[in-house]
C-alpha cells in the first residue's frame, strides 16, 4: 500500500513538471494598434467635417478636392485661404470618400471612369507637408489624361500678435481674426467656379457667431495665385514664395517631374499631360515647406524630393513609436504613463483607447510657453490655445499620465484670472477668452487632482503671486460669495451664486441659462467641502468646520431648485424661476451631491436622462421639451447633438447616483461615434430621424465646431474612476467609497503618488497591486 502511494506521488510530481505553468502576460499586447483606432471610410454625404492633419507642431482641414488644405496653422505661421486645388482634364476631381488616420488624411473621388486616390501627410514636428496621389484608368480603354495642380504659399507669420481661440491668417486684404465663412464658403464650392452665393451667414461679433442673411463673397483661386501681396521664383527647380508684409517664405518641390511649371504671385501651376491603359496609375508627388528662412527651407525640400520614400514611411513610423511609447511606465514623452486596459469588452476598448490617440493628437511640443501641450481643438479655431474648461473633464487621468506637466500648467495658470480669461495661448502666455462661470470649478479640479494622485503635498504651501496653493484654492472656492447678489433683508435662496445676465459665461447658446443656475452652485458646495478637507490635513481644523457648515446651509439652499420630475430651475433677479431641462444640472448635482440627494429625486434624474437626453448612439446637452430649445440649435449645448465631454460627464453622474450597470450600457452604445475618428468638440445627432432616439451620429462642423477636443478624453477616465473606482481621497485613499463596480479587467502602469501600479478588478472587486519592477 505504502509503496503503492509512493508511485503516485511521483507520478503527480512528474505529471506537474509537465505542465506548463502560465506565461506572465505583456501588457502592451493589450494596445490596439493605429490602423484599429482609424476612422473608417466614410462617405462624403454622410460626413459634416473634413479629416484634419497633425504633426505636434502644425495642423490643417483638408478640403472636399484632392489636394487643397485650409486653416493651415503652426504658430506664428498661419494660412490662409488654400493650398491648391487638382484639375483633371479641366475639372476638379471632389470627394466622394474621406478617411482620417492619425498620420495622414485619406481622400478618395470614383467616377464612372476614373479613380482619383490622395493621402497627405506631416512630417513630424517640421513645418513640411507631403502629398500623394494617384490617377487611375478604370476604363476598358487608353485615356489621356491632362493634370494641373496650383501650389499656393499664401503663408504669413504673426510673432507679436495675440493669438486667441480666433488666430490671425492673412487674406487679400492682409491680416485678419474674422472669421466671416469667406474661408468656409471657398471650402464648400471648391471645384466650382461660384464666388458668391446669397445664403444665412455666421459672423464674429463681439466674439459671438451672429447669423444674418446677404450675398456673400469670395475670392477665386486665381485671384489668390495673382495676389501682389505674395511674390514667387524658381530657385533650383523648387518654388519659393516671399511674403511682403511678414517675414514667412513658403516653398514647393515637385517630386514628380511636370511638363512645365507656370509661376504666378502666391504660387504656381504644375502641368502633366500622359496616357493610361485600363487600369493603369499616375503617381504624383509633391511637398510643401515654409518658416522664415529661405535656405533651411530650401533644404527641406530638397531632402523630401530626394528621399520622398522614407520621409513618407517615417511619418507613419514615427507616429506608431509615439503610440507605443506613451503606455510605457518611465517613457521618454509623459512623466506617467497612459494606464493599459486589458479587457474582452470589445466596444469598450475602443472607447476608452480612443482618448489616449486624442490626447496624443492634440499633443504640441513645439510652443514656446510649455515644452509640451495637450490643445484644446482646432483647426480652425485655438491652434496654440487650452481651455480650463475641457482639460478639467479628465483631471484626474490627467494627473495619473503626467503630474510632471500638469504641475508646470497649474503654475502657471494659476496666476491667470479667471474672471477675465478661460484659458492660455502657450504661444504667448498670455490668458485668452473671457471669464467662463466653469473657470473657477475647472482650476479647483485640476489642482485637486493633482494633490491627490500626486501626492506632492508640498505644493499646497508653495507661493504663487503672493498667496499658497491653498489659499488659492479657498480663494475659487468661496468665490460664490463675491457673485452672489444676495443681501440682508432679502430671500434666503439668493445667498447663491448669480453667474449674471450674460449666456456666453455659461452655455453660449442656451438664453436661458444664466444668474442662478444649479450645476456650479453645486460645484461650490463639493470645492467648499474638499477645501475643508485640505485644511483639516493641514491643521486648521477650525477652517474646516466653518467651510463645511457653509457648505451644508448652501446645499439646502440648492435643493429648493429642483423643479421635480428629474429637472431644475434657475433663479433670476426678480423672483422668476425658468424651468432647465438641460444635462450640465444632472451631471453637476450626480457627481458631487450624489449622497445629498433624496432617493426619489435621484430616480427621477436618471429617468429625465433617460426619457429625453440618451439616444441610441448619443446624446441630446439639452431636451427638446426644454422652453429655450428652439433658440438653442447648436451641436455642443443644443437639442441636437453634445458636448463630448458630457456624454463621460454623465456616466460619471450615474455611477455617483447608483447606476453603474447604466452608465456601462452607455459607454458601449457611444462605441459607433468612434468609427469616424478621435473625440471631438461635439457630435451631432441628424438626418430624417434626428429628433428621434435612433437619429445618425457625426462629427459637428456647423456652428463653427472644431474637429477634434480634448474633452471627450474624460470618456478614458470613466474607466479609470467609474468603472476601477480609482479617485484618490484627500485623506489619502486611492478609491472612492461604497461605488459598486461593474466592469471586469485590469488598467496597467496606473501612476499613484510616485509608483506604478495595476488595478485589477477581474473579480469584480478592486485590488491594487504594486509594480514593484518599475518602481526602482
Amino acid at each position: 500500500m505504502r509503496k503503492s502511494i509512493v508511485i503516485l506521488i511521483i507520478l503527480s510530481i512528474l505529471v506537474s513538471c509537465e505542465i506548463k505553468q502560465p506565461e506572465e502576460t505583456n501588457p502592451e499586447d493589450f494596445i490596439p494598434d493605429l490602423e484599429t483606432l482609424s476612422g473608417e471610410w466614410v462617405s462624403v454625404d454622410t460626413v459634416d467635417m473634413e479629416p484634419s492633419l497633425r504633426n505636434f507642431r502644425a495642423q490643417a482641414l483638408v478640403n472636399k478636392d484632392m489636394t487643397s488644405l485650409s486653416w493651415l496653422a503652426s504658430a506664428p505661421y498661419a494660412g490662409g485661404y488654400h493650398t491648391g486645388t487638382m484639375k483633371v482634364n479641366g475639372k476638379t476631381p471632389i470627394v466622394t470618400h474621406f478617411r482620417w488616420q492619425p498620420y495622414q488624411a485619406l481622400r478618395r473621388s470614383v467616377s464612372e471612369t476614373m479613380e482619383v486616390n490622395s493621402s497627405t501627410r506631416m512630417l513630424v514636428d517640421e513645418n513640411i507637408i507631403l502629398w500623394e496621389v494617384k490617377i487611375r484608368n478604370k476604363t476598358s480603354k487608353p485615356r489621356e489624361y491632362h493634370v494641373q495642380t496650383n501650389h499656393i504659399g499664401f503663408i504669413s507669420k504673426y510673432p507679436n500678435q495675440e493669438w486667441q481661440w480666433w488666430y490671425p491668417y492673412p487674406t487679400l486684404e492682409g491680416q485678419t481674426t474674422k472669421r466671416d465663412d469667406v474661408i468656409e464658403n471657398m471650402r464648400d464650392y471648391i471645384g466650382t467656379d461660384k464666388t458668391s452665393i446669397e445664403k444665412m451667414v455666421e459672423e464674429l461679433i463681439d466674439g459671438r457667431p451672429t447669423q444674418t442673411v446677404k450675398k456673400v463673397l469670395w475670392p477665386s483661386e486665381k485671384e489668390v495665385l495673382q495676389s501682389t501681396k505674395y511674390s514667387t521664383e524658381v530657385l533650383n527647380n523648387q518654388l519659393i514664395i516671399s511674403d511682403s508684409e511678414t517675414e514667412a517664405v513658403s516653398g514647393y518641390t515637385v517630386v514628380t517631374t511636370p511638363d512645365n511649371l507656370i509661376l504666378n504671385h502666391s504660387g504656381g501651376t504644375s502641368n502633366w499631360t500622359f496616357s493610361l491603359d485600363e487600369n493603369e496609375t499616375k503617381t504624383i508627388r509633391f511637398a510643401m515647406a515654409w518658416g522664415d528662412n529661405i535656405n533651411h527651407i530650401k533644404e527641406n525640400l530638397k531632402k523630401a524630393e530626394v528621399d520622398f520614400e522614407k520621409s513618407w514611411s517615417d511619418v507613419q513610423t514615427h507616429w506608431e513609436n509615439r503610440w507605443k511609447e506613451i503606455f510605457k511606465p518611465n517613457n521618454s514623452i509623459l512623466s506617467g504613463a497612459f494606464p493599459i486596459l486589458e479587457s474582452d469588452d470589445v466596444k469598450a476598448n475602443k472607447v476608452y483607447y480612443t482618448g489616449p490617440l486624442t490626447m496624443l493628437y492634440l499633443m504640441n511640443t513645439n510652443l514656446p510657453q510649455h515644452s509640451k501641450v495637450f490643445l484644446t481643438g482646432g483647426p480652425r479655431w485655438g491652434a496654440s490655445i487650452t481651455f480650463f474648461w475641457d482639460i478639467t473633464e479628465w483631471s484626474t487621468l490627467w494627473a495619473v499620465v503626467d503630474p510632471d506637466m500638469m504641475k508646470d500648467h497649474l503654475t502657471s495658470w494659476i496666476s491667470i484670472d479667471p474672471s477675465q480669461y478661460f484659458g492660455q495661448d502657450n504661444f504667448n502666455g498670455d490668458g485668452v477668452g473671457n471669464g467662463y462661470s466653469a473657470n473657477y470649478w475647472a482650476l479647483f479640479q485640476m489642482i485637486r487632482a493633482y494633490l491627490t494622485v500626486s501626492g506632492d503635498t508640498d505644493f499646497l504651501t508653495q507661493k504663487i503671486d503672493g498667496k499658497t496653493v491653498l489659499q488659492h484654492l479657498e480663494h475659487y472656492a468661496t468665490h460664490w460669495q463675491r457673485i452672489s447678489i444676495y443681501k440682508e433683508g432679502m430671500d434666503d435662496r439668493y445667498r447663491l451664486a448669480d453667474f449674471g445676465d450674460d449666456e456666453w459665461n455659461l452655455l453660449e447658446c442656451v438664453p436661458t441659462y444664466k444668474h442662478i443656475v444649479p450645476s456650479f452652485n453645486a460645484g461650490y458646495v463639493w470645492m467648499m467641502r474638499e477645501t475643508a478637507a485640505f485644511h483639516e490635513q493641514a491643521g486648521n481644523a477650525e477652517r474646516a468646520i466653518e467651510l463645511r457648515a457653509e457648505a451644508e446651509s448652501m446645499i439646502q439652499r440648492l435643493l429648493k431648485l429642483y423643479a421635480g420630475n428629474g429637472v431644475w430651475y434657475s433663479l433670476y433677479p426678480d423672483g422668476s424661476k425658468i424651468e432647465v431641462r438641460h444635462c450640465l444640472d444632472f451631471m453637476f448635482l450626480g457627481r458631487y451631491l450624489a449622497n445629498d440627494i433624496p432617493s426619489n429625486m435621484k430616480e427621477e434624474m436618471v429617468a429625465f436622462v433617460y426619457r429625453e437626453l440618451i439616444t441610441d448612439h448619443w446624446m441630446r446637452a439639452q431636451s427638446m421639451e426644454d422652453v429655450a430649445a428652439k433658440d438653442s440649435d447648436r451641436p455642443d449645448h443644443g437639442p441636437l447633438g453634445a458636448f463630448d465631454g458630457w456624454p463621460a460627464g454623465t456616466m460619471d453622474a450615474l455611477v455617483q447616483l447608483g447606476y453603474p450597470e447604466k452608465a456601462l450600457d452607455f459607454y458601449h452604445t457611444i462605441e459607433p461615434v468612434t468609427h469616424e475618428g478621435i473625440w471631438a468638440q461635439a457630435h451631432e445627432i441628424w438626418g430624417d430621424n434626428q429628433w428621434k432616439k435612433n437619429g445618425k451620429v457625426r462629427i459637428a462642423k456647423r456652428g463653427w465646431h472644431n474637429r477634434e477636443s480634448s474633452s471627450g478624453i474624460a470618456m478614458s477616465q470613466v474607466m479609470l474612476k467609474n468603472f476601477f473606482g480609482f479617485y484618490p481621497m484627500v485623506d489619502g485613499s486611492p478609491f472612492n467609497p461604497s461605488k459598486d463596480r461593474s466592469f471586469n479587467g485590469k488598467l496597467h502602469h496606473v501612476k499613484y503618488k510616485g509608483k506604478y501600479y495595476t488595478l485589477d478588478a477581474t473579480a469584480y472587486k478592486m485590488v491594487m497591486k504594486e509594480e514593484e519592477k518599475f518602481n526602482q
